[in-house]
């Protein structure tokens, strides 16, 4: 059993730390309180003339502060994934070992390197982190998918389980089960009840 766990807004909060980086170096006036951030385009929602600037912002001039600084989306989620990871991995009760995977859909150039500093800080004990260039193949490796990635979620499999977390982006996306953060499924021990036993 494949549990696929993606970074962005789940272990890493990506979009917090993009606009934080925003307001820091290009906008200070900008109140990121009042900002509606349920279409996740980040690129129209702070303004971005064109998807060149975008990517030049995101991935080129600032890809080290968003990618590899950005903080947890929670304090200590590393060390409770670790834990959560070796108690699945300890269980005798489950129907087949479990490997936790992790992984994110839209890393280029510099945002690679970043985001295996971002690992490292996590310290975590995945034995497999892949970036995959086309969006479904994380689905091709796993049964189970933890994730906040709208397109993602709206592209599920039939014989998958989407695991939700939630945002302010991908309210209405569907899924299997809903959490409003990594931690708060982690507490769930109905969940692998349910899914894995």
């Amino acid at each position: 059993m494949r549990i696929c766990i993606t970074l962005d807004d789940v272990l890493r909060a990506k979009t917090y730390q993009f606009g934080r980086m925003y307001q820091k170096y290009i906008d200070q006036d900008i109140d990121l309180e009042r900002l509606d951030m349920s279409s996740g385009d980040l690129q129209k929602i702070f303004g971005f003339k064109n998807k060149k600037d975008f990517e030049k912002f995101l991935y080129e001039d600032y890809a080290f502060n968003i990618f590899a600084e950005a903080p947890e989306c929670e304090k200590m989620l590393g060390k409770e994934l670790n834990l959560w990871q070796l108690k699945l991995e300890d269980d005798d009760d489950l129907k087949e070992p479990v490997e936790i995977i992790l992984s994110n859909t839209r890393e280029f150039n510099q945002s690679l390197g970043f985001t295996y500093f971002f690992l490292s800080k996590l310290a975590t004990r995945a034995r497999r982190v892949f970036f995959p260039k086309d969006y479904m193949d994380v689905w091709n490796e796993c049964n189970i998918l933890i994730t906040a990635d709208q397109k993602l979620l709206q592209n599920k499999p039939e014989g998958k389980i989407a695991i939700k977390i939630a945002t302010d982006y991908n309210g209405d996306c569907p899924c299997d089960y809903k959490y409003d953060s990594m931690k708060e499924l982690i507490a769930d021990s109905k969940l692998i009840d349910k899914i894995l036993r």
